[in-house]
């Protein structure tokens, strides 16, 4: 099969992994021989904004893209919050990491203010823009807040493969207020 790029990456927290996401990860897996997703702040769990660990979200995209396995990475990265360092810092860790899969010539982003920390890195950028028309605007805030209000509106935006975390780890367990 011919790929429009050899190497693709990108950056997200996916807290919760949600249809955004799986079409930034779904793009480039079609456009890319090999395709990396790094996860950011694996530093931050079980907060409000940041609910679940990197195990958990790394196995939230691998039960979404499991018949892609070979060819995705998913890693786990701390934040730096610098926001002008952040793509060499990623593309640092990236080649001490994992040398053998070479560097990515392609980023891609869910919006241009995503892609914008690494346009000067790369020649290549694909934004796969949340705010197309022709797609459902989502957003992880939205579908925490979903969660947190009791709106079951929030599984039209998690794969059903991922539900349980959900149900597991965010929603309240009866008996609690």
């Amino acid at each position: 099969m011919t790929f429009q790029y050899q190497h693709g990456l990108v950056v997200m927290r996916a807290q919760p992994l949600h249809s955004g996401h799986e079409r930034v990860i779904r793009q480039m897996l079609k456009q890319c021989g090999k395709a990396t997703v790094i996860l950011g702040s694996i530093q931050e769990q079980g907060t409000p904004r940041n609910p679940f660990t990197y195990a958990q979200r790394k196995e939230m995209i691998l039960n979404v893209f499991s018949a892609e396995a070979s060819r995705l990475k998913v890693m786990g990265l701390f934040d730096i919050n610098n926001p002008v360092q952040w793509a060499d810092f990623v593309l640092d860790f990236m080649q001490e990491s994992m040398p053998d899969r070479g560097v990515p010539d392609v980023y891609y982003a869910g919006s241009a203010y995503d892609a914008q920390w690494f346009a000067p890195c790369f020649e290549h950028i694909e934004t796969v823009d949340r705010t197309d028309p022709a797609f459902p605007y989502v957003s992880g805030s939205m579908v925490r807040d979903m969660i947190t209000i009791g709106d079951n509106r929030w599984r039209q935006f998690i794969s059903p493969c991922n539900h349980h975390f959900i149900e597991e780890f965010m929603l309240p367990k009866k008996g609690e207020f």
